[in-house]
């Protein structure tokens, strides 16, 4: 019996988000828009939802969400 090799899972490129904003940014995007159109902080912050959500977190205090 031949063996077959695995295949590697390349997760590309990752960005570490706090919980909130990863919660956030999966729960308006499936994993593969997220390879496929919004690989980049600038992609993603081009998003409507997730741009409201970025101008909505962006001057509360850290940590208290």
């Amino acid at each position: 019996m031949a063996r077959r090799k695995l295949k590697q899972h390349d997760p590309g490129i990752t960005v570490v988000l706090c919980r909130l904003c990863r919660r956030n940014v999966h729960a308006a995007l499936s994993n593969g828009d997220l390879g496929r159109s919004f690989a980049s902080l600038e992609a993603l912050s081009a998003h409507p939802d997730i741009g409201r959500f970025i101008e909505w977190v962006r001057n509360k205090p850290h940590g208290r969400l």
